[in-house]
């Protein structure tokens, strides 16, 4: 018990470093860590997120269940039990102890890197505009950047 609670405060202090709870990527972490203790059910899932964060913080149905329903489908790190509760797969199990708690991706191949801006750029859109709205000129600035990429790999398959 007293390793899981070194376990997690160290993975709340990663996570925090990382702003907001790490972001959706951070999420994934966090919801694969409350399912490694038990099965849950979405909401057992958010309100154990929220205790994690001392309550700071807790995720919304918005973030969960198409986490939860990526997680299962394109990942095979959950599955969802007859009694609605999701548990860990073994790859869930590896994906933990794999990347150790809290430490982020565990690839920086291509796929991983991907994966991670369409993560966040899902967190992203579960925000509130008016705290984006603020961020707009580096939104867009990002945007351009990704359209020079968009650009770059279409040009590279001629």
């Amino acid at each position: 018990m007293e390793r899981r609670m070194h376990d997690m405060a160290e993975m709340m202090k990663r996570l925090h470093r990382m702003g907001r709870y790490g972001g959706y990527g951070g999420l994934k972490t966090m919801v694969l860590y409350t399912l490694s203790e038990q099965p849950k059910n979405g909401v057992e899932i958010m309100d154990a997120i929220e205790m994690m964060s001392f309550g700071h913080w807790k995720p919304s149905p918005g973030s969960i269940y198409p986490l939860l329903k990526k997680a299962m489908t394109e990942e095979n790190l959950v599955r969802k039990r007859d009694d609605g509760r999701y548990e860990l797969t073994s790859e869930g199990c590896a994906e933990i102890e794999g990347s150790g708690v809290g430490r982020g991706p565990a690839s920086t191949s291509v796929d991983g890197a991907i994966a991670e801006i369409d993560n966040y750029l899902s967190y992203l859109e579960d925000l509130p505009r008016e705290r984006v709205a603020r961020h707009r000129e580096r939104i867009e600035g990002i945007a351009e950047r990704l359209e020079r990429l968009r650009e770059a790999v279409a040009h590279a398959d001629e």
